[in-house]
């Protein structure tokens, strides 16, 4: 979107401030109540840089916490009554902040191991390196994109993920040319990177397109679905692009009848009750809400649900690269939605992201809680294996 639109969108702010009042944002400090530390302070800094430059806004330290603390959960868009898409501002913000090298030394280092490694974890190992034979299935026309955390840092949700491909009979292949979906330099501001470093998968998926490309990580669809549109005018209008859950929820009764195993799986394997968790990415970036939940009714499967889900879910804390440049702010976050899971009596979090398992896990490690967290796929894929 140009910059016209996106002060007209500004414009479109009446400053009622429901912002900092109908939700938990990750970023907003209850004890100052700062205004720059909110969706309509926010959106007064960005304007600022961009009607004003000399006022300096770019250079602030200040303005740089402030627009890189944004998780980009997207609630403050959700609640707004003008409908403006407040996200789409505070990124503007920072690719100017990055224009201007004003920003978070950490995202520096996350934009560097992309371009030298392919993934934001500086990790040498190739990105099929677990699962080097899908490259061989050439003539497949589904294609799987684990992503990065899900290969190399909970690896267990792509190993099931095939499984369960496997399972349904599905003959999947990955990318010659994957590479980091690149979402995270969108949202940390690093825009000027994405197309050299997606041109060579991008050019694949001209040359050879897929009937279907399946995903596990909601923000790696969101790059293919929106941020190449938006960055780079790429539309794959003749290609399902789909979330795993969407894939499957037609499907999962072919992965024979699991209803028996649930109460022995519920006594046995897994601690109860189990609640799920909405992804804002998954939730109300790319509007799935339904999916994992029919999966889960199919096979009756209980589980809770957080007072605010769905549309109204509160945030992990860790998107846009708060959990490398503000990691207190981003266990803050968590903690306060595993509060939530404490006072709703659950013991487990069900949900569908790798970055909120990621983030979920971390912290109840590092602060003691007994909660467990697990993955829609590898849930299913021990249900399975129930005998």
């Amino acid at each position: 979107m140009r910059e016209k639109q996106i002060l007209g969108m500004i414009w479109k702010c009446n400053l009622c401030g429901f912002c900092p009042k109908d939700f938990e944002c990750p970023g907003y400090d209850k004890d100052t109540r700062w205004e720059s530390t909110f969706a309509r302070g926010k959106i007064s800094i960005v304007h600022a840089m961009m009607q004003d430059p000399e006022l300096g806004f770019q250079n602030s330290p200040l303005t740089k916490e402030r627009l890189f603390s944004c998780t980009g959960c997207g609630h403050c868009a959700y609640i707004c009554p003008s409908g403006v898409d407040i996200p789409l501002i505070i990124y503007l913000g920072k690719k100017k902040l990055v224009e201007a090298e004003n920003y978070p030394k950490e995202h520096k280092m996350i934009s560097e191991n992309i371009k030298k490694f392919g993934n934001p974890f500086a990790e040498k190992q190739p990105r099929d390196f677990a699962w080097p034979d899908l490259k061989l299935n050439i003539e497949a026309e589904t294609v799987y994109f684990p992503g990065c955390m899900a290969i190399y840092r909970l690896p267990e949700i792509a190993q099931h993920t095939i499984q369960l491909f496997t399972q349904l009979g599905e003959k999947i292949k990955v990318f010659q040319h994957e590479t980091c979906c690149s979402g995270i330099l969108y949202r940390t501001g690093h825009t000027d990177l994405i197309s050299d470093l997606t041109k060579d998968m991008i050019n694949e998926i001209k040359e050879n397109p897929p009937k279907q490309i399946i995903f596990t990580c909601p923000g790696c669809l969101t790059a293919f679905k929106e941020i190449y549109n938006s960055e780079l005018k790429e539309k794959f209008e003749n290609i399902k692009l789909l979330h795993f859950s969407e894939y499957l929820v037609d499907k999962v009764l072919n992965l024979g009848d699991l209803k028996p195993k649930v109460e022995k799986f519920l006594k046995t394997t897994i601690k109860s009750p189990i609640i799920w968790h909405d992804p804002c990415h998954l939730a109300r970036g790319l509007g799935i809400y339904e999916a994992p939940r029919v999966i889960l009714d199919q096979i009756q499967f209980p589980y809770l649900e957080f007072d605010q889900n769905r549309e109204d879910s509160n945030c992990c804390g860790s998107g846009s690269g708060v959990r490398s440049a503000y990691p207190d702010l981003a266990e803050k976050t968590t903690i306060q939605r595993l509060e939530e899971v404490k006072k709703l009596g659950a013991k487990t979090i069900l949900t569908s992201c790798p970055f909120c398992e990621y983030q979920f896990k971390s912290t109840i490690q590092k602060n003691d809680y007994d909660i467990d967290v697990i993955e829609l796929n590898s849930l299913l894929i021990k249900l399975i294996s129930i005998v």
